[in-house]
């Protein structure tokens, strides 16, 4: 049996991802991709500190060095419908730390580079009796945590930690200009070209938590954000905000 169900994504440049959930548990709706005229007011806003229409300032504007390989500068809210834009600035490249769903649903549009999202497919597996010392002699197998945000970090808790095998992958290649949307109930894992801009519209989330799948045990508790320092962080944000509104024109 599936965990996850079957998701079919599909991202296409100048295309609306589209998330079709056929099997497994959870609503199905993923907010709009965020046209150009609202990116272009938000990445402004945020640029500029002055919020006005339907947007407004976000909880904090300090960037996130976020664990999962990408500093994360929060841009604006929409009280109107409980979306937060974000843009996530892939500095380096590379991919995240580990295959993971969300609390919430999500859109997101490529504004630079190119970013690989792969779906994983992953089935329960009963944990074999491992004496005391031994190795685990299933290394490929995960285990499931639990992520739920906390002031000024997050919680993993690993009280019901169960191990699963992942079943099958799907990678998707979303270039500049190109959007998609994803479930919350959908476990992937994404990278990105050295570079790369995603603006990504979260919608209100539809749980406390999250999943997280690990290799190995893993150590319940909390963690605290690393934030890009102050001095640091405005040169971050008015270059990185800057460079989005580039690409947008």
């Amino acid at each position: 049996m599936s965990v996850t169900g079957e998701d079919i994504v599909r991202a296409r440049a100048g295309e609306h991802g589209v998330v079709d959930r056929t099997g497994g548990q959870g609503p199905t709706g993923t907010p709009a991709p965020v046209t150009a005229e609202l990116a272009r007011a938000a990445l402004t806003a945020a640029l500029l500190g002055r919020f006005d229409g339907p947007l407004r300032p976000p909880a904090t504007r300090t960037p996130i060095a976020h664990p999962n390989g990408f500093v994360k500068l929060p841009l604006a809210q929409l009280p109107v419908d409980g979306r937060r834009l974000f843009l996530h600035v892939w500095r380096a490249g590379g991919e995240d730390a580990q295959i993971h769903d969300h609390r919430w649903h999500f859109a997101a549009t490529v504004l630079t580079g190119e970013l690989y999202n792969t779906v994983v497919e992953v089935a329960p597996e009963e944990a074999p009796r491992v004496p005391a010392g031994a190795p685990d002699p299933d290394p490929d197998a995960y285990h499931v945590v639990r992520y739920r945000p906390q002031d000024g970090g997050f919680h993993l808790d690993t009280s019901d930690a169960y191990r699963v095998r992942v079943t099958g992958t799907r990678t998707h290649t979303v270039p500049a200009g190109g959007q998609y949307g994803m479930s919350a109930y959908t476990l992937h894992r994404a990278g990105a070209a050295p570079g790369t801009l995603t603006l990504v519209a979260r919608g209100r989330p539809v749980r406390d938590d999250n999943r997280v799948l690990a290799r190995g045990p893993v150590t319940g508790g909390f963690r605290p954000w690393r934030y890009v320092d102050a001095d640091a962080g405005a040169d971050v944000r008015g270059r990185y905000l800057r460079a989005a509104l580039e690409a947008l024109s």
